[in-house]
């Protein structure tokens, strides 16, 4: 059964550099927050990023989406819970939500790529990596709607109340 904590909590707190002229955390920023939980997720999964470069393998950020609910302000101590949403052949789906002091500031996910470095092009995921991951895929706790897509016969979900999609798993776009 899939652990239902998340995979790591990251925090990071707002700089001036990270700010607007309003003194508000810039939209533009939360990729960096969100890869920098990343890196520190696969860290506390896997040890460290460089166990992947061990085996040949990066991940490349394939398709990102963040939603924006409320601002974060300079020196706002963010808190960016990470949870793995899904673990195909190559690809691995984060979910971000980020909060001050418990109140939601942006959600968003990013569907990565295992991509070989020798042959430049998508690598599966070596076992023991998966198996790690898959470990702690987060269960969606109530989908809204269920469909079976036409071209694999897999059901995809989407959980339309926090207003973001749910990526399919597998398979190229």
């Amino acid at each position: 059964m899939a652990d239902p904590r998340p995979a790591h909590v990251h925090r990071v707190r707002v700089r001036p550099v990270d700010c607007d002229r309003q003194g508000i955390a810039h939209a533009s920023r939360y990729p960096v927050f969100f890869e920098a939980a990343m890196v520190e997720t696969l860290r506390s999964l896997l040890g460290s990023y460089r166990e992947l470069e061990k085996h040949g393998i990066e991940f490349v950020t394939a398709e990102t989406s963040i939603r924006y609910l409320a601002p974060a302000r300079f020196d706002d101590l963010l808190r960016i819970t990470v949870r793995v949403r899904t673990v195909g052949t190559t690809t691995l789906t984060l979910g971000f939500d980020a909060d001050v002091d418990g109140t939601a500031v942006a959600t968003g996910w990013n569907r990565y790529v295992s991509f070989g470095t020798p042959e430049q092009r998508g690598t599966p995921l070596p076992d023991g990596f998966r198996r790690a991951f898959e470990l702690r895929t987060a269960r969606t706790a109530a989908p809204t709607r269920a469909a079976t897509t036409p071209r694999t016969g897999a059901t995809r979900t989407s959980d339309t109340g926090r207003g973001t999609p749910t990526p399919r798993t597998g398979g190229t776009r």
